[in-house]
Formats: C-alpha cells, sequence, structure tokens
C-alpha cells in the first residue's frame, strides 16, 4: 500500500502544486492592483463564502471518503451516489435562500461595496459547492490524474479569467470573484460526467437509512470543517472589527503564503492516504492500518519539518519578493503560522483514527475546544497588539489542537510515533535551517537568484545529512531510484 501511496501522490502532486504556485503568483498581482482596503474585503468575501461551502457539503464530502470503499463491497455504490446528490442539491439550496435573507437584513449595517461584492459571493458559494462534491467523488474513486485536471483548470482559469476581467472591464475586485464564476461554469459539465455520469437520480430514497448514515457521520465532520474555518479564519473578522481592513490586508497576504506552503505537504499527504487508508482499515484491519500511520506520519515529517524550518528562516525576503511594499511587515507572522500549519498536520495523522471508528463527534470537541481558545485570545490580544496577536493566537491554538488530538484519538487507536525519525529529522533541519538562513539573507545577487539559491543548497545539505544520519532506509532508496527513472522516462518519451 506504501508503493500505492506514492504513485498517487505523484499523480495528485499537479491538483496542490499548481494551486499553491498559482496562489502565490496571484498574491504579488493582487496585491499590486488592489490597496489593502481592496483586498482585505476581498479576503473576507472568500472567507465567507468558505465558511458556507463548509456549511452546505462538507459532510457530504467527509461521507464520500469514509463510506464509498464499504458501498463498492457491498455493490449499494449507485444507490449512495444518487443519495449523496440529492443531499447536495438540497443543503446547496437551503443555505443559499439563508444567506441571500441575511444578506438583506444586514444591507444597511455593511458599506455598499462590501454588499456588492456578497452578492457575487453567493453565486460562487453555490458552484464551488458543486464543483466541491463531484471532485471529492474523484478523490474517492482515486481518480488522481482527473482531480488533479480539474483542480490545475480551477485554479489557473479561475486567476486568468479574473485578472482578465479586472483589467479590461475595470471591475475591481469583483472581477476575481467572476474569474471564478466563469472558469467553473466552464468546466463543469464535464466534472459530471467524469466524476459520476449523466445516470438516474431515481435509485436512492433521501428518506432511507443511507440518508442518516451519512448525517450522523457526516454533521459531525461538518462541524469539525466549521471549526477549523474558525481557527483559520475568524481571526480577519476580529481584525477587521478592532484594526480595519488594511490590516486584514497585511496579515492575510503573509498568512496565505505562509499557511499555502506548509497546508500543500500536509493536504498532499491527506489527499492521497485517506481513500487508501479507510480501504486498508475495510479489507486488513487494526495491524495493518497501524503501521500505514506510523510510516505515512514519518513521511510527513521528512518533508514537514524542513519545508517549515527553510519558510521561517527566509521569511522576510520571501515576503519582500511576493507583495507589495505596503504589505511587507506582515513577515514577521511568518514562523508562527508555519509552525502552526505544521503542528496541525501532525493532528491530522492522529484524528484519523476516531474516523476509523466513527467519532468524528469527539473530533469535533477537541476542534471546538481549540476554536473556543483561538477566539477568546484574539478578543483578548488583538485591540492591543493588532495582527502579531491573531499570529500568536494561530500558533497556540494550533498546538494546543495538536495535543488534545493525541489525548483523545489514543483511547481508539494506537499506533506507533517515529520518535526516533523525528530526533534525526529535527537535527538535520536544524543544520539545514542554519546554512539557509546565512545564505538568503547574505548573498548579494538578486533576492530571487538569493532565495533560489538557498532552497537548492538547503535541500541538498539536508539530504545530505539524512543518508548521514542513516535515516533513509534501503528499500526507500531503491524506490526513490525507481521513481526517479520512471518519472524521466515519461519526460523523455513526452
Amino acid at each position: 500500500m506504501i508503493r500505492e501511496l506514492f504513485k498517487d501522490l505523484i499523480k495528485y502532486f499537479p491538483s496542490k502544486l499548481v494551486p499553491a504556485i498559482v496562489g502565490i503568483i496571484a498574491i504579488p498581482i493582487i496585491t499590486r492592483l488592489f490597496s489593502p482596503d481592496e483586498y482585505g474585503n476581498y479576503v473576507l468575501v472568500m472567507a465567507t463564502v468558505s465558511l458556507l461551502s463548509t456549511l452546505a457539503v462538507a459532510w457530504l464530502n467527509s461521507s464520500t471518503i469514509r463510506f464509498l470503499p464499504a458501498y463498492e463491497l457491498s455493490g449499494k455504490v449507485n444507490q449512495f451516489r444518487t443519495v449523496l446528490l440529492k443531499l447536495m442539491l438540497l443543503s446547496i439550496g437551503i443555505t443559499f435562500v439563508l444567506f441571500l435573507g441575511i444578506l438583506f437584513l444586514l444591507k444597511n449595517c455593511i458599506s455598499s461595496n462590501f454588499y456588492s461584492l456578497m452578492r457575487i459571493g453567493i453565486f460562487v458559494f453555490a458552484i464551488s459547492s458543486c464543483w466541491s462534491i463531484l471532485i471529492n467523488f474523484l478523490r474517492a474513486r482515486r481518480k488522481a490524474a482527473w482531480y488533479s485536471t480539474f483542480s490545475v483548470w480551477a485554479s489557473i482559469a479561475g486567476l486568468g479569467f479574473g485578472i482578465l476581467i479586472v483589467l479590461n472591464f475595470d471591475l475591481g475586485v469583483e472581477g476575481l470573484l467572476w474569474g471564478v464564476i466563469i472558469c467553473m461554469a466552464i468546466a463543469l459539465p464535464f466534472l459530471w460526467k467524469t466524476s459520476i455520469g449523466f445516470s438516474s437520480l431515481r435509485k436512492g430514497n433521501i428518506r432511507s437509512p443511507m440518508s442518516w448514515e451519512i448525517a450522523m457521520y457526516g454533521i459531525p465532520a461538518m462541524m469539525i470543517n466549521v471549526l477549523t474555518w474558525a481557527q483559520s479564519l475568524s481571526d480577519r473578522y476580529i481584525l477587521e472589527f478592532f484594526c480595519g481592513s488594511v490590516e486584514v490586508g497585511m496579515y492575510s497576504a503573509s498568512y496565505a503564503i505562509s499557511e499555502k506552503g506548509i497546508f500543500l505537504l500536509s493536504s498532499l499527504v491527506l489527499l492521497a492516504a485517506s481513500p487508501i487508508g479507510f480501504n486498508i482499515w475495510e479489507s486488513q484491519g487494526v495491524k495493518a492500518s497501524q503501521e500505514f500511520m506510523s510510516k505515512l506520519t514519518r513521511y510527513y515529517l521528512l518533508v514537514g519539518l524542513p519545508a517549515t524550518v527553510g519558510l521561517s528562516v527566509l521569511a522576510e525576503p520571501i515576503i519582500d519578493v511576493f507583495v507589495a511594499p505596503a504589505y511587507c511587515q506582515g513577515y514577521r507572522i511568518v514562523p508562527l503560522v508555519a509552525f502552526g500549519a505544521f503542528f496541525m498536520g501532525i493532528a491530522h495523522r492522529f484524528t484519523i483514527g476516531l474516523s476509523y471508528h466513527n467519532r468524528t463527534d469527539l473530533l469535533m470537541l477537541c476542534c471546538f475546544g481549540s476554536v473556543v481558545l483561538n477566539i477568546i485570545l484574539n478578543f483578548l490580544l488583538i485591540p492591543r497588539y493588532g495582527f502579531m496577536a491573531a499570529a500568536v493566537t494561530t500558533f497556540i491554538s494550533y498546538f494546543f489542537l495538536l495535543l488534545l488530538s493525541i489525548l483523545v484519538s489514543r483511547r481508539f487507536f494506537v499506533w506507533g510515533f517515529p520518535f526516533k525519525s523525528l530526533a534525526k529529522i529535527i537535527c538535520a533541519s536544524a543544520v539545514m535551517g542554519v546554512v539557509v538562513f546565512s545564505m538568503g539573507n547574505t548573498l548579494i545577487f538578486s533576492q530571487w537568484v538569493n532565495l533560489g539559491i538557498a532552497a537548492c543548497i538547503g535541500a541538498v545539505v539536508y539530504g545530505f545529512l539524512l543518508f548521514l544520519l542513516r535515516e533513509i532506509q534501503p528499500n526507500e532508496k531503491k524506490m526513490i531510484k525507481q521513481t526517479l527513472k520512471s518519472v524521466c522516462g515519461r519526460l523523455v518519451s513526452s
């Protein structure tokens, strides 16, 4: 299964790498097209869209990954698919109507510009929620290549259409929102056909016990996603209330670079590992799942920790390169957000065990405790210390979530954490960090060249130290050689 994991990781890699690169490229473009105040409003609209999508379809996405392997074994996959689609249409429709009503009631309480952006945002929510369900079917069925294809399209075309609309029609920030709508509308019929086909919706009853099972597992999972949203994005609203849109813009630009860089690795591993992990749990049992989780965590540490260290020590030159001068003070939050995101990635490894036992209710309580701590600290500290306080509370709350996840999950699913590997990885990452910091901040070339040289040499130093500490195992050396040979062969043949 580890070999299958690596194959899927390679296929899923473009689905995370390209959107991350596009997101990073978008930051210097957007921050030069719009002021911090305009960018802050855009961030708040997209945060609201993310919350609405989480409320409407996150519970269905979680249930798809969890139950599709079981229903495939029992021959009920068509019924499951139909029930899920009917629940999707019902959930999106109810959320759409409710939010329109709330937005109308709040019309006189918010600025006219923000109100007009929110009206467009509700349509972004509707189409992106449908997109999320359909592309999640591809993931559950392990159609990784198609998943990557549609993910890459959404990221590149969404930004491309948005910038074209902004530059040619002078629509301001709302042009970026229309770009998202247009790019998804073009590809949605193709995604629907590829993921589920144009079959009849009469084979599943929305009032069946299957719907109850989906709800019992998915609704706590949805609440977890809402709480995760609150932990990641609620500080923007508190910053807006106490400090204004300018600080929201500065904070969000550096936060996006920090979080996207680390969550790219964490989400990539989770993307490929979850369907495989549930298949192992259903077909091979506890022992095989424990071995898989130990190996999975070690691989995450091997990649995630050095990336976090490198991003932290090069925070200032990275932010100087990627954002406009008005946003550059945000570089100070990068280490805090990066390490918080890294801890969140480790927490994901522990929470998977609760999902195996369908105890998403306990995971929801862990997230709730972390979010409450985050919000309380934000209200106490942001009025006095501004966006730096938001970064500190992010770090503290993510670490607190990791502790809670460890304590709760080990009552149900115990696996061997790779402490020996962690010690070696810390040593190698620390040495690499010193080398990268000295090179990235002292070389006399342009900042782009400095960062490129520092990253390449840092990777070589880190890899050499892992071999020196005997952390890379013989079978992994063989797998790396075979993978590189296969990839190079495909590139040459192409």
